[in-house]
Formats: C-alpha cells, sequence, structure tokens
C-alpha cells in the first residue's frame, strides 16, 4: 500500500508540473484554454475560472490541457465554440507554439532543480574536512602511527586550508616523504609518510579517509547546487546513452513495473530520499518527452518544423499516420521496458 501511495505521489507531481508548463505558457501566449485537467476519467472535482475548466479526476495518474486549435483540430472546421484566431495554438507562430508544446518537458527539469534546491536547502550538503575519519589497515598512514580522529594541519610546511589539496599534494609528493603536522586532541604531531601507489585509485595515497560534516547553504546556493546537479544528471543520461547505442553497455530500461519497485525502494529509506528520486525521474521524464517520436512533444516540436517548412499544416490522413507510426513505436518501447522490468524482477528473486 506505502509503494501504492508513493508512486501516484510520484506521478502526481511529474503529471501536474508537465500539464502546468503546457498550461501557462498558453495563458501567457494568449491561447484560449478549454480545460486543465489532473487525473484521468471521471470528474470528481471542477470549477471554472477566465474561461477555464479546472478539473480534478477520478485516477490520480495523467492530466492534459485543452487548448483551441490545437493539434488535431486543425485541420477540422468542429471547433467548441467560435474561437479568435489570436487566441487559437495553430495561429499562433511557430516560435510560440514550439514554446507551449516544449514547456511541457522543461517544467519536469525545472521541477528537478527546485526539488533538488529544496533537499539541499533543508539538509544541507556534505563538506570534506581536515579530520581523519578512518585508517587503511597496514597502510602507509596505519605504519606511521597516524590515528581516526587526527587533523590534518599541514603537509610539507604547506597548510592545509582546503581538504581538497590533500589529495592533490600527495599524489605530486609521490617519490618524496611527507612531513604532516597533526593536531590531535589538541596536541601538536609530526609524522612522517611515504605514499604508496593505489592500484584501484590510480594514484598515490596514504591510505586514509577524510571526515565529512553536514554544512547549512542559502537559498541561494541551494538552488546553484540543485541546477548544477541536474546539468550533471542530464550530462550522465546522455552519455550512458550513448554507450548504450553504440554496444558499450547493456541496455537497461524502465518501464511503469520497474519505475513502481524502484519508488518502493525509494519511500523504504525516507520521504526526503523518495523526493530525490522524483527529482531524478523527472529529469528522465522530461528529456523522454523531448524525444522526436510522434505522440510526444519532441515529436510535435518536429511535426510544427514541417509545417512551417511546407509553409501549411498536414493533411489529416497524413497525421493520422504519423500519429499512428508514433503510438507503435510508444508501444514498442513500452513492451521492451516491461519485459526488461519483469526479469529484473524475477531475476533479482
Amino acid at each position: 500500500m506505502l509503494t501504492i501511495i508513493a508512486f501516484i505521489f510520484v506521478f502526481s507531481i511529474l503529471v501536474f508540473f508537465h500539464e502546468f508548463g503546457h498550461f501557462i505558457s498558453a495563458k501567457i501566449s494568449g491561447v484560449k484554454v478549454y480545460k486543465f485537467a489532473f487525473g484521468m476519467g471521471p470528474k470528481i472535482f471542477g470549477f471554472y475560472k477566465n474561461e477555464t475548466e479546472y478539473l480534478i479526476c477520478l485516477i490520480p495518474i495523467g492530466g492534459f490541457v485543452k487548448m483551441a486549435g490545437e493539434m488535431g483540430q486543425e485541420n477540422t472546421e468542429i471547433t467548441i465554440e467560435k474561437v479568435p484566431e489570436n487566441q487559437r495554438f495553430d495561429k499562433k507562430p511557430l516560435g510560440v507554439r514550439a514554446l507551449i508544446v516544449a514547456l511541457g518537458p522543461f517544467m519536469n527539469i525545472f521541477t528537478a532543480i527546485i526539488i533538488f534546491s529544496l533537499i539541499f536547502f533543508i539538509m544541507g550538503v556534505p563538506v570534506i574536512t581536515n579530520n581523519i575519519a578512518t585508517i587503511v589497515e597496514n597502510g602507509p598512514a596505519d605504519q606511521a602511527g597516524i590515528i581516526p580522529g587526527d587533523k590534518i594541519i599541514t603537509i610539507n610546511s604547506t597548510k592545509i586550508d582546503n581538504p581538497k589539496e590533500i589529495a592533490e599534494i600527495i599524489n605530486k609528493n609521490s617519490d618524496n616523504i611527507l612531513h604532516i603536522t597533526l593536531d590531535r586532541n589538541g596536541k601538536s604531531i609530526n609524522i612522517a609518510v611515504m605514499p604508496k601507489y593505489d592500484e584501484n585509485y590510480n594514484k598515490f595515497r596514504i591510505g586514509i579517509e577524510l571526515d565529512t560534516s553536514i554544512k547549512k547553504i542559502s537559498i541561494f546556493s541551494a538552488f546553484s547546487k540543485g541546477l548544477l546537479t541536474t546539468l550533471n544528471i542530464i550530462r550522465l543520461i546522455f552519455s550512458n546513452t550513448i554507450e548504450m547505442i553504440t554496444g558499450k553497455v547493456p541496455v537497461e530500461i524502465a518501464g511503469p513495473l520497474g519505475i513502481a519497485q524502484m519508488t518502493g525502494e525509494a519511500v523504504k529509506l525516507g520521504f526526503l530520499n523518495l523526493l530525490y528520486f522524483t527529482a531524478i525521474l523527472s529529469i528522465f521524464i522530461g528529456l523522454f518527452n523531448l524525444l522526436p517520436i510522434p505522440a510526444l512533444d519532441g515529436g510535435h516540436i518536429i511535426i510544427l518544423i514541417i509545417e512551417r517548412l511546407r509553409g501549411k499544416p498536414l493533411e489529416a490522413e497524413k497525421m493520422n499516420l504519423i500519429y499512428l507510426i508514433g503510438i507503435s513505436i510508444m508501444m514498442i518501447i513500452f513492451i521492451f521496458a516491461t519485459y526488461k522490468d519483469i526479469s529484473r524482477i524475477l531475476f533479482s528473486k
């Protein structure tokens, strides 16, 4: 039950902000919005405001924004009511239409930035200190007499203001004995250590792990770190995708079953971990929707560009064929993802 609630919670966030991106960009652009719905199926609550009907539907997964002149209406004269051309989606300039379409997935990415920022602001960020947390048994530091709790003050008379400098200094002085000044319970201790090459890390080390502390940061620093974290995840997704395409790593993809399973694992680790997972998933959803596949937002943008190059909308028959191809591709992806999900579940057992 907890997994189901968490799954609904996660997808509610993803869907709401995705559709809100389409909605707010359409409103700002002057496009008439008939409906803004959260959920699918029968209406359980709704109201009208500024000529838009806001709905909450029974099934809390999914949602939609219905605009005047949106794709699927531009090739027909049937509309809910006569709408001025300056309020129709299909009569807006290409750039405006592309923005309305793209702001859904971009809002998913922006949502991830906000979630990460809130996590960093609430929890703080880990900061490496000069304090030694653990010692590798029989390593150079252990043999020299360094113990956990010691604080590194200087190395070769160089004062350590930034703990990140420690690894750099050790690696640069790989052939020399290091003269380290430590603070041990308020007493200054001088110790000589000879670095040793570590094949696992591909560099010289003395066999210590530094301690970390949690540092509270401002909301502006949290937003900056949230943005950087999101960009790093996007870069990692792109690099992993290229490796899967080139065959360097096996193809791994998760469908609804896999996402539900991961959601259940995330919620067991606490609410903040669930939020972190939601942010990562929001990035995936945003990037996936930008793929140039008909029926996705990315495919919609490609169709808009094609129409601009042709100088006229695509015929209804061609549109139906394009969407049929897009839906077929989506079904193949869904089936493959479900197969991978089931395989992982069975294999894990």
